[in-house]
């Protein structure tokens, strides 16, 4: 292959990779953890919101050793609840920034009166025409490709001074 195709075909295989680097949205992890429920227990903890968005919460019983007989979760502002008590799964609520409330509780059952709880809540602040905040994307097979075109030529380069024969005098 001479190098006029191989620097085509280069370009050719960016222009396809950086066609599909675009904007996403990232949500913030305001709790993501797991733990033990002796008996009957209940939690709390408390998040700051730095304006409009959503509020999503996931409630997992996890069967080990046994599931919890009973695990729920209320979520709650200042001005009082966001939803309904719910059970294990996930749901999403709308909040206008401020402080968040998340209670969970459970009871557990079985030989061991224990089990085990996953509880992930994550913010995604709205967007000034409505939807998200956009972040972009790192061009990192840009950078990736271009480092490796620059290795490729450094070789090039190395391998054409190898050829050379010395001079002599």
């Amino acid at each position: 292959m001479n190098k006029r195709t191989v620097l085509t075909n280069l370009l050719a295989t960016m222009a396809i990779l950086l066609s599909g680097v675009g904007i996403s949205t990232a949500a913030q992890v305001l709790y993501d953890s797991s733990g033990f429920i002796v008996g009957q227990q209940s939690f709390s903890d408390s998040f700051n919101v730095s304006g409009p968005g959503t509020l999503t919460v996931t409630l997992t019983n996890m069967a080990w050793p046994e599931p919890l007989a009973s695990l729920n979760s209320v979520v709650s502002t200042s001005d009082g609840l966001l939803g309904a008590e719910m059970s294990a799964g996930t749901e999403t609520f709308n909040v206008s920034g401020g402080p968040v409330f998340v209670q969970w509780f459970g009871s557990a059952q079985g030989a061991l009166d224990a089990g085990v709880y996953g509880l992930n809540v994550q913010y995604q602040a709205n967007g000034s025409g409505g939807g998200p905040n956009p972040v972009p994307l790192p061009t990192s097979i840009a950078l990736f490709l271009s480092g490796l075109a620059l290795l490729l030529w450094q070789r090039r380069v190395r391998a054409r001074s190898v050829d050379e024969p010395l001079p002599t005098a």
